[in-house]
């Protein structure tokens, strides 16, 4: 098992990146206790008035820091966040106003570049772990957050896990919490079809499949976002490693390829995972969340294989049709060497360096990831928190219970295998999409297709490592 919150992805990309900088283009809050206790809001030392406030973070008299924010999500996430954004107003008016800007989850990289290259981004921005050292490899891409530990209280976090918005020694944003990749059913499609014990391994799958689809032809035990999240997940577990070594070296060969893609073509055949076809003609082309998806709420997809961070939205779409989202037990392969998963770091929160508010920027992050009544209005609709604050204070309000539980429960004991920082370059992806379709589609064969997948990938890699002047 690898050890979680391990930095040693990071230290490597962060060295790795040296030239990258070339190439980049509520309510009122309670009172500070002990900065130890989840009702503590103010970072150490730090008092705070009875109206929430910050000294430090107030403006004059008159005047109001405006502040924009962006993420992404669905529709969960926007009315969570713009409830808390609306409180966080309300507790400072005249002092400090959070306009939002949510999106959904599509060209996510591409429109953060583009706003970033032009100097639009938002004040308080929501980033992909990658992009911490790809547009800040020296530490210089976005505000030093160093500045603002008066405000923001970083002893909330465990400091290994701070390590990961770290580059050039200085922290750059405040990572979320752990994202693991997971099996989430719906369990109550199982009982539907007289399943009373979840499958454990992918041959038990199948099994379940024949039963589902006596009763819908089109049904598929499970939904995945993109073919590589099952590709490497059977891979880690053949291998023992995951898809990139801390060098940046590729740990797979064509081989490793070619029996990922006619594994997963074989379980698609079985209705076990869905079938390339089947994805595009009820989902479209894009890896994006099902949550709000027809066929996965009428239960024709049983299960999804996602990560930790988009329960929450699951749960809650199958919640509201009467049925009920769990975790299942993690399906190992024959012959595996790891029986576990991968993981990373979920999104992180970054303030842009060209901010005209910094300080309140970090005002309002401390209400949305450490304050006890910013935290409730915020949720579990990112997945899991890493802030010990943050946790109690979901714990306290009820929020940790059902599907979202048994995920915090089910991260806690999870072997898991971390991202390397390059793992979510969307030239990957793509290749792994484009390639498996045509061979799903009998436009290549497997051994062409896994040629293709590991020529694209050594020749990104390659790129990638030159680029960080390795």
């Amino acid at each position: 098992m690898m050890k979680k919150w391990s930095k040693a992805g990071i230290v490597c990309a962060a060295v790795l990146a040296a030239s990258m900088a070339m190439t980049a283009c509520g309510g009122k809050t309670a009172e500070t206790g002990n900065t130890g206790e989840a009702g503590s809001t103010g970072a150490a030392g730090t008092e705070k008035a009875a109206d929430g406030k910050t000294p430090e973070a107030s403006k004059a008299s008159g005047e109001t820091a405006k502040l924009s924010f962006s993420w992404w999500g669905n529709d969960d996430r926007h009315q969570a966040t713009q409830n808390a954004i609306d409180a966080f107003n309300a507790a400072h008016a005249g002092a400090i106003e959070v306009t939002g800007e949510p999106s959904g989850f599509g060209n996510l990289e591409e429109t953060f570049a583009t706003r970033y290259a032009g100097g639009t981004a938002a004040d308080v921005m929501t980033v992909n772990y990658p992009w911490v050292i790809q547009y800040s490899p020296n530490g210089d891409g976005f505000y030093d957050l160093d500045q603002v530990k008066d405000i923001f209280d970083f002893s909330q976090y465990d400091e290994g896990f701070l390590e990961f918005g770290k580059t050039g020694g200085k922290m750059q944003a405040v990572p979320y919490g752990q994202n693991t990749l997971g099996l989430y059913v719906n369990k109550s499609a199982f009982d539907r079809a007289g399943i009373t014990e979840l499958p454990t391994t992918f041959e038990e799958y199948k099994k379940a499949a024949e039963i589902f689809t006596q009763q819908d032809p089109n049904a598929y035990m499970i939904v995945s976002p993109t073919f590589r999240f099952a590709a490497v997940y059977y891979l880690q577990q053949k291998t023992g490693k995951g898809e990139f070594a801390e060098d940046l070296s590729m740990n797979y060969t064509v081989d490793d390829y070619k029996e990922a893609l006619l594994w997963y073509k074989d379980l698609a055949d079985a209705h076990v995972f869905c079938s390339r076809k089947d994805y595009i003609e009820n989902v479209g082309n894009e890896p994006v969340s099902i949550a709000q998806n027809a066929k996965y709420i009428n239960g024709g997809y049983a299960g999804v294989l996602e990560w930790t961070g988009g329960i929450a939205s699951n749960a809650k779409t199958l919640e509201d049709k009467g049925d009920e989202l769990v975790v299942a037990p993690l399906p190992v392969i024959d012959g595996a060497v790891f029986e576990g998963t991968m993981a990373k770091p979920s999104l992180l929160f970054a303030i842009s360096r060209d901010s005209k508010n910094p300080k309140e920027a970090a005002e309002f992050l401390q209400y949305i990831l450490n304050d006890p009544e910013g935290t409730k209005l915020m949720g579990s609709t990112r997945g899991m928190v890493a802030s010990k604050a943050a946790k109690a204070s979901l714990e306290a309000d009820g929020q940790i219970t059902g599907a979202v539980k048994q995920a915090y429960d089910f991260t806690d004991v999870a072997k898991v295998i971390n991202n390397s920082p390059i793992f979510e370059n969307a030239v990957f992806t793509n290749s792994y999409e484009s390639n498996y379709e045509k061979f799903e589609f009998g436009k290549s064969t497997a051994e062409e297709a896994a040629q293709a997948i590991f020529d694209a990938t050594s020749e990104q890699v390659a790129k990638l490592k030159q680029d960080y002047g390795k």
